[in-house]
């Protein structure tokens, strides 16, 4: 389901002269999200979702109002605009409601719906099924897939003449295998790549395959502090817990890890993680999918967040940079991010280790504390011992409390980055160039039970 660029300009150039009011702002968003997923060695569901909205945000002065509408029909945008503004008029002025972003806005040119990707249908996901599949029953083991594929278009318009166009595609492979008497579980995966044909299907159900195989009559080991290598997942979502405190109005504020040492402070320009921590916003980046469109329609630039360990910059709205005098900054430290990684593999990261952690999955994290960086989670789906650099057996899952702000002053090797989703979900937008990575010093605290 493709929306062009003059079909949405049509819709939101209609609704816009539909409305009456100081300023209107239109935001589209449409297209496909479809799936399969597989359990048993056979596909449970395939799913497609086809779905359109836009917002429409009307402004009297500091008032605005918003409501949301699925059908582009007359009669429902005209309802809908009289709700918005109604509403408008029945909210108390907002100081903080900043004027329309106007154009021109020099957005970089993004290649992000690849054919490939926008053809990914069912019958391309029921082949790489049967491919796992086969993996599955020949190891023995008991597959849960699931390959989603998102192809959407978002855009926004307003009445000083902004239009701001995006349409990309994605697809991942997520798998986890247990073995038949639910002892043994492995997890392997690619998520949010543009082109699907790079997926290995077979490569990763055999990962998974293994590392349920082997992670059978797990021992437990004392807690305690150990060297991890956290596979690129993992190494994914442990990265996650850093970019809420790239906010400069809360470390300004003082409610952040950024804050500084005196009130209205920040860390910026502080070295605060080790000298191998590079991470950045990469507009335009070739292998990873991302929006040229920034936060109101603002053009997105790339952009360091932390250079060589040191705190380069922090995300300014556009009323927080106002207030402060500087430039609104031109990306999402949420969206599309890199990691720059080092030249080891997990191979090499493991033959180094005289005794560590293998880290195949994080799950059920928590914060603890944000001032400090530190959340809880557990390992799941695969946890191995290493010793004398090499991998001797499983290990029953650990219960850890740690944060990007100890384990970023204490990564001792980096591989190569790879595409991979920081969040908790699969079907969103939120890919980053991850490398997996091994920290010293990892603190695990409990056994967990899980598998």
């Amino acid at each position: 389901m493709a929306y062009s660029r003059e079909e949405v300009k049509a819709i939101t150039d209609k609704v816009i002269d539909m409305a009456t009011a100081d300023a209107i702002e239109v935001e589209f968003s449409g297209g496909e999200r479809s799936a399969t997923r597989y359990a048993n060695s056979t596909i449970t569901a395939n799913l497609t979702e086809r779905d359109q909205e836009i917002t429409i945000t009307v402004r009297y002065g500091q008032k605005s109002g918003s409501t949301t509408v699925h059908q582009f029909d007359d009669a429902s945008l005209k309802r809908a605009i009289a709700e918005a503004q109604t509403l408008a008029k029945q909210r108390p002025d907002n100081p903080e409601l900043m004027p329309l972003v106007k154009p021109p806005q020099d957005y970089v040119e993004v290649d992000a719906a690849l054919p490939a990707a926008v053809n990914f249908g069912a019958a391309e996901r029921a082949q790489m099924v049967k491919q796992s599949v086969d993996v599955c029953e020949k190891q023995g083991v008991v597959g849960s897939g699931y390959i989603p594929k998102l192809h959407w278009t978002d855009a926004r318009a307003n009445s000083a003449g902004l239009f701001a166009y995006h349409r990309y595609a994605e697809a991942s492979l997520i798998l986890t295998c247990r073995t038949p008497d639910g002892s043994g579980s492995g997890w392997a995966g690619t998520t949010g790549l543009k082109d699907p044909t790079t997926i290995d299907a077979v490569a990763i159900s055999e990962t998974a395959a293994a590392k349920a195989l082997r992670s059978r009559k797990a021992r437990a080991l004392e807690p305690g502090n150990y060297t991890v290598i956290l596979e690129p997942r993992p190494a994914a979502r442990f990265l996650s817990l850093l970019l809420g405190s790239l906010n400069a109005r809360q470390a300004e504020e003082g409610r952040s890890f950024m804050s500084g040492a005196e009130l209205g402070t920040t860390k910026v320009g502080q070295k605060v993680f080790g000298e191998n921590v590079t991470i950045r916003s990469d507009i335009g980046n070739q292998i990873l999918r991302q929006t040229p469109v920034g936060l109101d329609g603002l053009a997105a630039k790339p952009i360091t967040w932390i250079e060589k360990g040191v705190v380069k910059n922090l995300a300014y709205d556009r009323f927080w940079a106002g207030k402060k005098g500087v430039a609104p900054t031109p990306a999402n430290p949420q969206m599309s991010l890199v990691m720059e990684g080092g030249d080891q593999s997990l191979e090499q990261m493991i033959k180094s280790t005289r005794r560590g952690l293998l880290v195949s999955f994080l799950w059920y994290i928590r914060v603890v504390d944000p001032m400090l960086l530190l959340n809880t989670g557990m390992t799941r789906d695969g946890l191995f011992l290493i010793e004398n650099g090499e991998v001797t057996g499983p290990v029953q899952n650990f219960r850890w409390n740690d944060g990007p702000a100890r384990g970023f002053n204490n990564i001792t090797a980096l591989g190569a980055p790879v595409p991979m989703h920081i969040g908790e979900a699969y079907d969103n937008p939120g890919t980053a160039l991850v490398p997996p990575m091994k920290i010293e010093d990892f603190r695990m605290t409990s056994i967990s039970p899980a598998v």
